[in-house]
C-alpha cells in the first residue's frame, strides 16, 4: 500500500476500505470528459450535473454499489456514415465514479435537454444529530 494514506494506517483502524476507495478515486484525477458541475442546493442537498449533449436516455446508466455513484454512457447506435466538417460535441463511451459519504442518498436522477441531474441529499440518523441537552 504504497499511498498518501500509509501516514493514517498505523493510527487508523478499520479504515481500510476507504483508504483503498480514496486510492480508486484519485487514480485519475484529471479526467474532465463530461463536463459536469456539483450545486449545492442546501446543507443538506447538492446536484450533481452533467453535460450529455448527443446522448440519449437509453445511452446513460447511473447506478450505485458500495456507496459509489456510477455514471457510464455506451452509444447505443452508431451515426450512419456522417460527414463532419467539423466535430467538437464528442459522444465517445465513459464511465466516472462519485464516492458518496454514509449518510449521502441518491434522491432523484433527471435527464432533460442533454443535462443529467442526480439530486444527492444528507441523511444523518437521528442519534448523529445535534442535541441540546438540558442541564439539570
Amino acid at each position: 500500500m504504497n499511498t498518501t494514506w500509509e501516514v493514517y494506517a498505523p493510527v487508523s483502524i478499520g479504515f481500510e476500505e476507504t483508504w483503498k476507495r480514496l486510492d480508486a478515486l484519485a487514480q485519475n484525477p484529471h479526467q474532465n470528459y463530461p463536463p459536469y458541475n456539483i450545486r449545492r442546493i442546501d446543507g443538506e442537498t447538492q446536484e450533481l450535473q452533467l453535460a450529455l449533449a448527443g446522448f440519449d436516455r437509453e445511452d446513460i446508466e447511473v447506478s450505485l454499489e458500495k456507496k459509489v455513484l456510477n455514471i457510464s454512457v455506451q452509444k447505443a447506435k452508431e451515426e450512419a456514415e456522417v460527414s463532419y466538417i467539423h466535430k467538437g460535441i464528442s459522444t465517445r463511451t465513459f464511465s466516472r465514479n462519485w464516492q458518496l459519504s454514509e449518510d449521502t442518498i441518491v434522491d432523484k436522477v433527471t435527464f432533460v435537454n442533454g443535462l443529467l441531474k442526480v439530486i444527492l441529499k444528507r441523511e444523518v440518523p437521528e442519534e448523529e444529530k445535534r442535541k441540546v441537552l438540558s442541564i439539570g
